[in-house]
């Protein structure tokens, strides 16, 4: 890129003017009460792509690869809190792909930060990549999203680190 050719950011907003509602002020001349109008001026974003997923998932379902055709499978098939209950198994029997696919690309998906595994019959889909519902809804799931990945990472970097007291402590139980 040359010197001469910017970057450019995109931020464009639009402002959208929305009347709340009347109410009564006093004039500062008269001192009379007169009906006033209340403005609530809001920004907006106006620079985004709006999306249609189903279009995009039968397109990439064509075009795409058994991998790709998993994720978007998943994406459609999430249950409140982004989650989806079901074992590999179940996974490639309602989905279509293969098993071999499946135990292949889900870890691919955990690596990328797409989902964690919850435990061997559940996967919870990112709430940063996708999340069907309002936002203060959103901000609750992903906030138990990372608390969880954090403990996941914990747990990876103490096999890490001490794969004997794991051996052992699964010996135990």
């Amino acid at each position: 890129m040359s010197e001469n050719v910017k970057k450019r950011k995109w931020t464009i907003t639009r402002k959208k003017l929305k009347v709340h509602h009347d109410v009564l002020l006093p004039n500062p001349n008269t001192g009379e009460l007169e009906k006033t109008a209340v403005f609530d001026i809001e920004e907006r974003d106006a620079n985004f792509h709006k999306l249609w997923l189903n279009n995009i998932i039968m397109s990439l379902d064509i075009i795409g690869n058994q991998k790709t055709r998993l994720a978007f499978w998943l994406v459609e098939n999430t249950e409140f809190g982004n989650f989806i209950p079901m074992t590999y198994k179940q996974m490639a029997t309602s989905s279509g792909v293969s098993l071999p696919t499946v135990k292949t690309t889900i870890p691919l998906l955990v690596e990328s930060g797409f989902l964690i595994r919850i435990n061997k019959g559940v996967v919870q889909i990112n709430p940063d990549v996708i999340y069907k519902g309002d936002g203060s809804g959103r901000m609750n799931i992903l906030l138990r999203y990372r608390d969880r990945e954090a403990e996941a990472k914990k747990k990876a970097e103490n096999k890490q680190k001490n794969p004997g007291e794991q051996l052992e402590i699964l010996d135990e139980t």
